[in-house]
């Protein structure tokens, strides 16, 4: 017989293991970013349909407008730090074998950007405004771990 609790004052503790288990997805803009990442090792946007403008990482609805954005457009080209920072430590605080710069990359004419390492650059030399360009791996599986920023 199961026991229902009925008032906030009779609850029960329970012990035990609870397994949680989780699967996240991308959704269907996120899906049509990751395919295109891992298809045609290039980067999307979408684009709104009535006021132009670009969002990346893609939407399904326009931020200003709240349009359907179902149509996509290659970004190419170089973009520019907005941020970064220099991470010494792992998530667990086991210090790493060399530092990472992870950079906040805008792209021009597009609305927000992407986080990844930066790479081929020493930390000390890493400023915002400088230019880099996306690298794909080469033979990408459609994950964020894929993309990674070098100089332009």
């Amino acid at each position: 017989m199961r026991e229902y609790v009925t008032s906030t004052t009779q609850l029960k503790p329970v012990t035990g293991d609870w397994g949680v288990w989780h699967r996240y997805t991308h959704g269907v803009a996120g899906e049509k970013f990751f395919r295109a990442l891992k298809d045609k090792r290039e980067l999307t946007a979408s684009e709104c349909p009535k006021c132009k403008r670009t969002f990346l990482p893609a939407s399904l609805y326009c931020e200003d407008c709240f349009c359907e954005m179902t149509a996509t457009k290659a970004v190419s080209g170089a973009g520019t730090v907005a941020s970064f920072a220099i991470l010494r430590e792992s998530l667990d605080e086991t210090p790493l074998p060399e530092p990472v710069v992870a950079a906040f990359v805008q792209f021009d004419g597009v609305s927000g950007g992407l986080l990844a390492p930066l790479r081929g650059v020493k930390p000390e030399q890493v400023r915002i405004g400088m230019r880099v360009k996306p690298q794909i791996a080469a033979q990408p599986s459609g994950a964020i771990t894929d993309l990674s920023f070098v100089p332009a």
